[in-house]
């Protein structure tokens, strides 16, 4: 019996799709081992990576134009692997990771048409698959650039928009490909008869591919367009019968126009949703849809917006190239694109110089939506310089063939080597935004509560509320808002930092009751908080004020977002026949054996301190207790809570009280 034999041509494909498998595996460790699963405070303001996650969660429009397809695509991703996630007994997922995936997904997708475009230029009777351990290494470069690696990890649309980019190129390539294998049969056959007519070299289907993959710019990214007028000129050059293909013509207009079909969604999702609206007025939906469309910062992303105080080469294109590629690596590019034929050639160096003009004209602006697609062209111009010179050189020397291999391998260790320490999103020390709403969230709340509180706070709490999922009963509202829910009757819990900002802004005929609700909020309104001391005492500190006992609990942890620095709440009770005299403040002090405890910050000890109960929100009722409460950090050692009760004198300071509360 015989058995078929693998041709070399069939083992190289086979060694260059394990190998491309083994670049994806790598990647997908790496971005997946460093993904964003925080937030920086910054982050919450504003900007495409806070705006796609609130697009992504609620089904909603991006940032103009909208990205509906990436959206809807990313809505998609998000609820499916959060589902999944919920079924397998996780609750509360942390929904960065999630989002921060869908860039991954298109990452890996960037690099695979890389890799495959490398693969394709580099095909010869020496490489019948291609030359895949260049293709390989260039890959694995651009994986760990700074800004691939950092939005492969974190929730903004550039890699989607270099992946479509790269399709764009590969496709073409492909096409082209096509064209001169049909024309080469074509004239074998026309020797011998003429009867093979010109018009069917054309590759319709192809074309009208590229046609829609250049038209998803229209509802994406639409720098990504930039490639289209080198690429219509690059394929009229080599085929200009096409034009007189009126079919084919509209098909391939058909197919670039259909991704706007995605704009229904922008318009029902926003005529449904009116609060997404924004800063503006609009006296329908149908108003508010062509302003959004067309915004002004969607029309300066195209339009003149040169600004000459802005250094062309500090720190922007393509200053930023040849730091993140090198200067040879880059040079070595360039030139290379010219070994790629004179279309290809034209249609690479042609989208370079409109990345070029739109960097200088827009150079403070979103010059990193060029930079990102400029970095693998350059790597394919590369890639071509690389394999002519081991065509030309290996003969002659074998190891001097192999040394573009052994600069890509010591290119690759420097890069990833650089790009580490900030491409990283994973665990940043200065992911913070969350942690302070995470602990105002962490307590028993009352359901469907309106919650008032400064700006970085609600922010937070939003996200928490909306994009993590926690609490969705309860909502941020603004003072505006407040007040109108006050004034029906009901109640708002405020921050206590935010609570005499909110106070001072409600209208005049607003004036609720307030209840101190815990260390962090303070309730306006008719609400009960059913707080007794655990320990009762009935110390007299002057006349008219006496301390009637006290609680001391845990304090909310954060969880499941943080696990806060350990701390617990110490709730003081007061009996006050008049207001809280001035001068009498209050420190609780955190003690290991008895001693207070240093305070590395400051030098002195570590306390918090109240000039009054409830820092003077809430007037005093001879009748009843006046609650207190108070968060004390515990760190590591502390074993017990030291009340102080003490007045200004002249002199200084003198206590009046100093009492070891009992911390269980």
């Amino acid at each position: 019996m015989q058995h078929n034999q693998p041709t070399p041509r069939h083992n190289a494909r086979s060694h260059r799709n394990l190998a491309g498998a083994l670049l994806l595996l790598l990647a997908l460790l790496l971005y997946g081992a460093t993904l964003d699963n925080g937030l920086q405070p910054y982050e919450l303001i504003g900007g495409d990576l806070i705006t796609h996650q609130y697009a992504q969660v609620q089904a909603r429009p991006g940032n103009a134009p909208g990205y509906p397809l990436y959206t809807m695509g990313g809505w998609l991703w998000f609820h499916t692997i959060r589902t999944v996630l919920q079924t397998i007994g996780i609750d509360a997922p942390n929904p960065l990771p999630i989002l921060s995936s869908y860039s991954l997904l298109w990452a890996l997708l960037a690099l695979l048409l890389l890799y495959a475009t490398v693969c394709h230029i580099t095909r010869s009777p020496r490489h019948p698959a291609g030359a895949w351990p260049l293709a390989w290494l260039l890959s694995a470069f651009y994986a760990v650039t700074y800004f691939f690696w950092y939005y492969a990890t974190t929730t903004e649309q550039y890699a989607s928009a270099i992946a479509q980019t790269l399709a764009i190129v590969y496709v073409y390539l492909v096409w082209r490909e096509r064209e001169m294998k049909r024309l080469r049969d074509w004239r074998s056959e026309i020797e011998s008869s003429d009867n093979a007519p010109i018009s069917d070299l054309q590759s319709p289907n192809l074309l009208i591919f590229l046609a829609f993959l250049n038209g998803l710019s229209l509802a994406h990214m639409l720098t990504v367009a930039f490639i289209a007028p080198p690429l219509v000129v690059a394929i009229l050059w080599e085929r200009p019968q096409a034009l007189r293909d009126w079919r084919l013509m509209l098909a391939c207009l058909v197919a670039a126009f259909l991704p706007l079909i995605s704009y229904v969604y922008v318009y029902l999702r926003g005529a449904a949703n009116p609060q997404w609206w924004g800063e503006g007025e609009w006296a329908s939906a149908n108003e508010w849809f062509w302003s959004f469309v067309s915004t002004a910062q969607g029309r300066e992303e195209l339009l003149w917006g040169f600004q000459p105080s802005c250094a062309f080469f500090d720190g922007g294109f393509p200053e930023l190239i040849w730091g993140e590629l090198s200067i040879p690596l880059l040079i070595i590019g360039v030139v290379g694109i010219a070994l790629l034929g004179r279309k290809p050639a034209f249609v690479l160096y042609g989208t370079l110089v409109i990345y070029l003009i739109f960097n200088w004209m827009y150079r403070c602006g979103n010059w990193y939506q060029v930079i990102l697609p400029a970095y693998p062209l350059i790597l394919i111009g590369a890639a071509a310089a690389f394999d002519r010179w081991e065509e030309r050189v290996g003969g002659r020397s074998r190891w001097l063939g192999y040394a573009p291999l052994a600069l890509l391998i010591v290119a690759v260790v420097w890069r990833f080597d650089a790009s580490w320490p900030q491409a990283n999103s994973r665990n940043r020390p200065q992911d913070t935004a969350l942690d302070r709403a995470a602990v105002l969230l962490d307590q028993p709340l009352p359901a469907n509560a309106d919650l008032f509180a400064a700006v970085e706070d609600a922010l937070a709490l939003d996200y928490l509320i909306s994009i993590w999922g926690l609490r969705p009963d309860l909502r941020v509202v603004s003072s505006l808002d407040a007040g109108k829910v006050l004034r029906n009757g009901g109640v708002v819990l405020t921050t206590m930092d935010a609570a005499a900002v909110l106070l001072e802004e409600l209208p005049v005929d607003v004036t609720p009751p307030r209840t101190i609700f815990s260390a962090d909020w303070l309730a306006l309104g008719e609400v009960s908080v059913n707080v007794t001391p655990a320990e009762i005492t009935s110390v007299e500190i002057i006349d008219g004020v006496t301390f009637a006992g006290y609680a001391v609990t845990p304090a909310p942890t954060g969880a499941p977002v943080i696990q806060a620095a350990p701390a617990v709440d110490v709730t003081l009770f007061w009996q006050i026949k008049r207001a809280w005299p001035p001068g009498l403040g209050v420190s609780l002090r955190p003690t290991a054996g008895g001693a207070f405890i240093p305070d590395p910050t400051t030098g002195g000890v570590i306390q918090r301190d109240a000039a009054a109960p409830v820092q003077g929100l809430i007037t005093p009722a001879p009748e009843t207790l006046t609650v207190d409460f108070h968060r004390v950090p515990m760190p590591i050692g502390a074993d017990g809570v030291m009340l102080i009760v003490y007045r200004t004198t002249d002199t200084g300071f003198e206590n009046l009280l100093e009492l070891s509360l009992v911390v269980q």
